[in-house]
């Protein structure tokens, strides 16, 4: 097959090429046209600061990533689906949140939903229980901290309380401050005496000196002990007074998100579809198209005429070439004398064969016809299926059997008659 037959074919079928292919667009198109519509609603957020210094880009992005995850999970669309009616499964297609630049600390929320759907307050209470969801693992840690803090102050208040039921000062300062002055003092009149060689106040100081050093000794202890626990009621107050901020800190940030200014929404409205329905449209009239081509191309190959010309000209289809004719020897008993010139030609005219139409196929099993008037002019015997039989003898006269020779007539000789060139034609 040529590339011409193909373009032929393809010519011939021209209408159906291109209303076919029209056709599957057209008929895409308006499915696509009629599918339900699609509106759309959007929301948008600043990152809050969640760190202690404020705003960091790292956190930003950490937060962002989280927003996307968590604006989809099974807590969000239930409280949604439950506020607003509209089913989860849509919810979970529908909701997406991204940033303008990876660098922006601003999100971008998008609900797509059907006509008729409250999708502004859909995506907003979506966005608040998202903060709302982000923030909840700071607020619970927060107020772990306040409460692991008020258990150390109140360990620290208990100990305070059973040290000074047990020694009975509530000031071990101001003790050990008064008992190391007096024993600075008699320490000092104890030098005195020593200097004027007075024994017995050497004696009366020495006594106080060891009074007072006991009382020093005793107090010094208290007070370590004293400091300890105010350090451990100090760092309780400390790890209290964090804990609390926190806390005031996160139960501000969910305060936040539900305010008015902290999530901005409008309505995008019904999308268009003319971008999708041209898309889809495309698609159908490519396939169409190809496979119409396809199809034209598998008729071309099966057609019966094609078929009959690759079986005729192909290995092991019964044609032969045309059939040379066959010389006989003449027999010896002819006279030597070569017959007259005329009565041949008269001859070989009669047995000629009109030839056949050029656009009728021979049958490769009969002789064609100029095979046979070549046979008869030469005087040749011609034995097979449709070659005719000639033979002449010496004396001019002409004996030829045609056996099933198509459009040529039939001619015998007649034995009784005698004489050059006699034949009966019938």
């Amino acid at each position: 097959m040529e590339i011409r037959d193909y373009l032929r074919q393809i010519r011939r079928y021209l209408w159906l090429v291109i209303a076919i292919p029209v056709i599957a667009a057209l008929v895409t198109g308006g499915f696509m046209e009629l599918r339900p519509s699609v509106y759309q609603a959007d929301a948008s957020v600043v990152v809050p600061a969640i760190t202690a210094s404020g705003f960091s880009q790292s956190a930003a992005s950490q937060y962002v990533d989280t927003f996307k995850d968590v604006i989809v999970s099974q807590p969000v669309l239930n409280d949604v689906f439950q506020k607003y009616n509209i089913p989860v499964d849509e919810l979970a297609s529908g909701l997406s949140a991204s940033t303008v630049t990876p660098s922006s600390n601003i999100i971008n929320v998008v609900l797509l939903g059907k006509d008729k759907q409250n999708l502004i307050g859909a995506v907003h209470e979506a966005t608040v229980d998202t903060l709302n969801a982000i923030a909840a693992p700071r607020l619970a840690q927060a107020k772990l901290a306040v409460a692991d803090a008020n258990t150390l102050v109140e360990q620290a208040n208990a100990n305070y309380d059973t040290w000074v039921t047990a020694t009975g000062d509530v000031s071990p300062q101001l003790q050990f401050n008064g008992y190391l002055t007096q024993l600075n003092l008699q320490t000092a009149n104890y030098q005195v005496a020593k200097a004027h060689g007075d024994a017995k106040a050497m004696a009366a100081a020495s006594a106080l000196i060891t009074y007072y050093q006991a009382k020093v000794n005793t107090y010094g202890a208290y007070l370590q002990q004293y400091a300890g626990l105010q350090q451990a009621q100090a760092a309780a107050r400390a790890a209290s007074d964090h804990a609390a901020s926190e806390l005031i800190d996160a139960q501000a940030l969910v305060t936040t998100d539900a305010a008015p200014g902290t999530v901005s929404t409008h309505s995008v409205g019904r999308l268009s579809k003319l971008a999708d329905t041209i898309k889809f449209a495309g698609i159908a009239f490519a396939i169409a198209l190809l496979m119409l081509l396809g199809l034209l191309l598998i008729l071309e190959l099966m057609r019966p005429a094609r078929r009959a010309a690759t079986g005729t000209a192909g290995q092991g289809t019964l044609a032969f070439g045309p059939q040379q004719p066959q010389s006989k020897t003449v027999p010896t008993s002819a006279p030597a004398a070569a017959p007259e010139p005329e009565p041949v030609t008269a001859a070989a005219e009669s047995f000629a064969a009109p030839p056949a139409p050029p656009s009728e196929a021979r049958d490769p099993w009969r002789a064609s016809p100029a095979a046979t008037a070549a046979t008869s002019a030469v005087g040749g015997n011609g034995n097979g299926n449709g070659h005719a039989n000639g033979k002449s003898n010496g004396n001019g006269h002409a004996n030829g059997n045609g056996n099933g020779h198509a459009g040529a007539p039939e001619v015998e000789a007649d034995p009784q008659r005698t004489g050059p060139g006699m034949a009966t034609r019938r």
